[in-house]
């Protein structure tokens, strides 16, 4: 979970740094997406889609595969220890 957290986060960043380099630039980020996007032809659109959801599957895979391993993890005992035998009477 925390490896697919810090991805999705450095992606976060990454997106945020080309937006800015787009602004930089003196343009809009927006609207430079929407410009870009009616370039696209269906079959390169298609293509992008398909990567994009071969990602988001392999993520998936990575965070069942990581809750996997933490249910067969040993949960942390609460106590401080051993507890003390109880005198039989």
């Amino acid at each position: 979970m925390a490896k697919a957290q810090a991805l999705i986060e450095k992606v976060q960043r990454d997106l945020e740094s080309g937006d800015q380099q787009i602004r930089n630039q003196g343009l809009d980020p927006q609207k430079v997406r929407t410009t870009l996007q009616d370039q696209l032809t269906p079959q390169a659109s298609a293509e992008a889609r398909a990567a994009f959801e071969a990602d988001m599957a392999a993520v998936d895979q990575e965070v069942g595969e990581e809750r996997a391993r933490a249910s067969f993890a040993t949960p942390a005992r609460s106590s401080g220890g051993p507890r003390r035998p109880r005198s039989m009477i």
